[in-house]
């Protein structure tokens, strides 16, 4: 087979998916906004667990220096999520006749939302984080064999 041939069979198969494979913008717009959840998802299952080892080590080794570090991964994890969070303003009150008011308020608000979210993050984390602990040390001790009975 030559080579001319052989770019003839490729763009005969080109062609060929070309009109096999349509693609349906409704469904790109769901695909796209799955692809974005799943490109936010895993860098923070990433950056959690990071956080958890850091934790687990500082706790178990009694390390100033790790407990540094893993009061800073937690900073850093609580900014990395609202990072995605305040890339839009809560407005609940912009109906509200007077500005200042208004602006205190959606402020409020704001704080109130970051507060209880920030707080979840931190008690989500804190689960996972016992959850490892207990399992690794779970895995570590030998359990107590039972004697048959007779």
């Amino acid at each position: 087979m030559t080579s001319i041939s052989a770019a003839k069979l490729l763009t005969r198969f080109e062609n060929y998916l070309a009109g096999v494979f349509h693609p349906i913008p409704e469904e790109q717009v769901i695909a796209g906004a799955i692809q974005s959840f799943y490109g936010w998802v895993f860098p923070f299952l990433r950056n959690a667990f990071i956080c958890g080892v850091l934790k687990y080590l500082a706790d178990a080794s009694g390390s100033m220096t790790l407990q540094a570090l893993a009061i800073i991964a937690y900073v850093v994890l609580v900014g990395y999520c609202f990072s995605y969070i305040i890339a839009g303003a809560l407005t609940p009150f912009h109906f509200v006749k007077y500005r200042r008011l208004g602006v205190l308020l959606d402020a409020l608000v704001t704080l109130a939302v970051l507060s209880s979210l920030g707080y979840a993050i931190f008690l989500g984390t804190r689960f996972a984080i016992d959850e490892i602990a207990r399992g690794h040390v779970a895995s570590r001790s030998i359990a107590p064999h039972s004697s048959p009975g007779p």
